[in-house]
């Protein structure tokens, strides 16, 4: 959560969803984060890049687009989001044994 709202700035969220660059700087701020659970897991290097790069890529995909309407629910989009990216974090850990 520390990456997704803490770390990220009100010009990557305005922008995030219609120009790579601000989607980038965002996800690479949430992704590093990581680095600290991959060096306490004592991950390999290679492992460890493999597993940042797991973080990394759903992360990017998932913040190109609202992933629901809140039509009629305006929380919905970012629930649904945070559904999503909390899903492929446990996939992420499930794979990687921690």
């Amino acid at each position: 959560m520390v990456g997704e709202y803490v770390t990220q700035t009100d010009w990557m969220a305005a922008h995030k969803l219609t120009d790579w660059r601000p989607r980038l700087a965002h996800v690479a701020t949430y992704t590093a984060g990581f680095a600290v659970v991959a060096a306490q897991a004592q991950m390999s290097l290679p492992r460890a890049a493999a597993f940042l790069l797991a973080i990394f890529v759903p992360h990017f995909v998932v913040d190109c687009r609202r992933w629901a309407s809140g039509e009629h629910w305006p929380p919905k989009p970012i629930m649904v989001d945070q559904a999503i990216h909390a899903a492929c974090l446990a996939a992420t850990a499930f794979a990687f044994g921690l």
